[in-house]
């Protein structure tokens, strides 16, 4: 078929879902073929007469069961998009690294799960000597934990996409760690990251470098906490946080000034930040399955919002069930109404005495990501902030946890020890020293804590 595209004659051939093993390229593909769609079908070799088209501008070869592309074909120099997602890729293709096609803008390698094993006797060294020129990657379910710094090959990269929303068994074959953060600091104009499912668990400071960054993607991973640093992301207008472990956002969020999206569903928010109905942008809300007790004033702003499975009674008007059912448009499994607590029975609650108390800090547990406090850490507000608990349906687990924690620790500190009350303490020492108010330019009025 001919047609016009962008001002050019295009020739598009989709030869795709035919049960093709092999190709008859004098009598399927005329020579001046641009677009070319061989996907869902069980080619293993591309015959040469493919390689030496001149024009081809798309090439998708999805879903076949090709192991390697390695040879430069003569349509380097005029591809655009490259699709081999779902082969049996035994090496990423060499001449996209080697040959830099300069017009190539999309290069999609996902679901090629055994891709790293050419990543032998120095091969994966001379890869890395090399950058990748395309701005458009989309690499997840690769299996590249081991192989990490390919990632940093791709320096001209706007949108990279090393997960995916999308749950399946390979879903964390690019499981990650902190190294992750150190390899993207040389991509410095993404404005799309997706790193979903690949059990992220903390977010180094040096997120805030992203200057140009305007979709963020972590679901379902171990997130605790974000850093201040995210908030220097003044571009960021979608950020999607689902399925992760986040007790409480930054108190600068506000800083977010073109951010039209948050979406933090299914996590463990127990509050929120002061002024998040007053973000000038924010406009879709999602707090589906949370922690918390007060549902936050100012909702009349938001175009779509979900306060469902939460502490307290969801709005009954009319107007909120319109905006949760647009929020929910292409969302699935969400019950409506509160989040249940649930009761114990007497038998079940635990009375401890004091030596019972302090055995049960030496309860073995995983790591949640904190160092070991010392006794000083007792007069730190920043210790008693929320951080990662396991999920649960009651709301006061998460400070148990913290009273475990700190016995485990040596840091227990009973009361008996204070001649003067902690309470009394802390009010005398507010007389003495007053939270002093300061006035800020601008939509907000008072960025002060208050004062107890």
């Amino acid at each position: 078929m001919n047609e016009k595209k962008n001002g050019f004659s295009t020739s598009k051939l989709d030869l795709s879902n035919r049960n093709i093993t092999s190709l008859n390229i004098s009598t399927l593909i005329p020579p001046n073929i641009t677009e070319l769609y061989i996907s869902n079908n069980k080619i293993k070799d591309l015959p040469d007469e493919i390689l030496n088209l001149r024009n081809v501008r798309v090439l998708d070869l999805s879903f076949n069961d090709i192991e390697y592309f390695d040879n430069t074909p003569i349509f380097y120099e005029t591809i655009e998009y490259l699709d081999l997602s779902n082969n049996k890729l035994l090496g990423p293709p060499h001449w996209v690294w080697t040959s830099n096609p300069s017009k190539l803008n999309k290069l999609n390698l996902s679901s090629n799960i055994h891709i790293t094993e050419a990543f032998q006797n120095g091969y994966f060294e001379e890869i890395l000597k090399y950058d990748c020129l395309a701005q458009n990657i989309i690499i997840y379910n690769c299996n590249l934990k081991k192989h990490k710094h390919l990632l940093g090959t791709f320096k001209n990269a706007k949108q990279l996409e090393y997960g995916t929303s999308n749950i399946s068994k390979f879903c964390h074959t690019n499981k990650t760690d902190t190294v992750v953060w150190k390899i993207l600091e040389n991509i410095n104009d993404l404005e799309v990251l997706n790193l979903s499912n690949t059990a992220v668990w903390y977010i180094e400071p040096c997120i805030g470098m992203y200057k140009n960054l305007k979709v963020i993607d972590l679901t379902y991973n171990e997130i605790s906490k974000l850093p201040d640093e995210f908030c220097d992301i003044k571009t960021l207008e979608i950020c999607i946080l689902s399925h992760n472990y986040i007790m409480y956002l930054p108190d600068k969020l506000f800083k977010l000034e073109k951010l039209n999206t948050l979406t933090i569903d299914n996590n463990e928010l127990c509050m929120l930040p002061t002024y998040i109905c007053k973000m000038p942008c924010l406009r879709k809300l999602d707090l589906y399955n949370n922690f918390l007790n007060e549902m936050p004033d100012g909702l009349d702003k938001f175009d779509e919002i979900d306060l469902a499975m939460n502490y307290f009674e969801e709005p009954s008007h009319e107007e909120y069930e319109r905006k949760k059912e647009k929020m929910r448009s292409n969302v699935t499994d969400r019950f409506d109404g509160r989040k249940k607590v649930e009761e114990k029975s007497d038998s079940e609650h635990t009375h401890l005495t004091d030596d019972e108390l302090i055995s049960c800090g030496s309860e073995s547990r995983g790591d949640d990501n904190r160092p070991l406090s010392s006794p000083e850490d007792w007069d730190s507000d920043e210790y008693w902030i929320p951080h990662l608990t396991p999920k649960t349906n009651n709301p006061q687990s998460p400070w148990i946890f913290f009273v475990k924690k700190k016995i485990s620790e040596g840091n227990f500190c009973p009361i008996d020890n204070h001649t003067v009350p902690i309470a009394d303490q802390v009010k005398y020492e507010k007389l003495c020293n007053p939270t002093i108010d300061y006035e800020t330019d601008g939509q907000y009025d008072d960025l002060s804590d208050d004062a107890s």
